[in-house]
């Protein structure tokens, strides 16, 4: 009997000692948690033409754009903005009749472009060519936080020539802004597989200040043919 009690009065030291330990154990402190970003995706619309939304017989080339998309155009010919609503974003896009000046137009288009190096991480080309079509262009993809990170150029190398840079209403964030960017990215593809150039209309100056770049380095230049990587 004296061995029961001694066994059970044990038991409950124990019993005892293992709740006190757990009551008085420090808590493990919190494990950081990598930040998290809102799901931004583009609503699911098929595709129309840029000349749906422009004004009749106003621009010197068509091409297909996201069916989200809105037109804002300017004064001088195949000026304007393509406006994407659901990310707060747009292709600013500028244009010039080649007249002769394709070298001079192709340099101005890469110094634009290489403006964002100061911020960019670093930038990536793509080469796309369609004899068929007569379309030669250049997609730049800016990595790291820069003000545009998608831009590009296109031209059939003797009449037409088009600039386009991507912006979002944003502070720049490259993981944020990730989907926005690879958007963007198809967009500018979109552009080019389905680009089809019109008459010249009159020339239009091409300053600067249409652009509000920011980023630089030209690294890791890839050519595509088609729309290949």
């Amino acid at each position: 009997m004296a061995n029961k009690r001694t066994w059970l009065i044990g038991l409950s030291v124990l019993l005892g000692v293992a709740i006190l330990t757990v009551w008085i154990w420090p808590s493990s402190p919190e494990l950081p948690r990598r930040p998290g970003y809102l799901r931004i995706a583009p609503p699911d619309l098929s595709p129309v033409s840029l000349h749906q939304l422009a004004a009749p017989n106003s621009l010197p080339y068509d091409f297909s754009v996201h069916g989200s998309a809105s037109w804002e155009g300017r004064p001088e010919t195949g000026w304007g903005d393509i406006v994407y609503p659901w990310c707060r974003g747009r292709l600013q896009l500028t244009y010039k009749a080649v007249d002769g000046q394709l070298a001079e137009l192709i340099d101005d288009a890469h110094k634009l472009a290489f403006k964002h190096s100061v911020v960019a991480d670093g930038i990536a080309q793509k080469l796309y060519i369609n004899p068929e079509s007569r379309v030669y262009a250049v997609m730049f993809q800016l990595q790291g936080n820069a003000a545009s990170a998608v831009q590009f150029f296109a031209t059939d190398s003797t009449q037409h020539f088009i600039r386009g840079a991507a912006y979002v209403y944003a502070e720049p964030n490259a993981d944020s802004l990730a989907p926005v960017n690879a958007f963007f990215e198809a967009e500018v593809i979109r552009f080019l597989e389905s680009l089809e150039w019109g008459e010249v209309k009159t020339p239009s100056s091409f300053p600067d200040s249409h652009d509000s770049q920011s980023d630089g380095d030209m690294h890791n230049a890839s050519r595509v043919k088609g729309s290949k990587n």
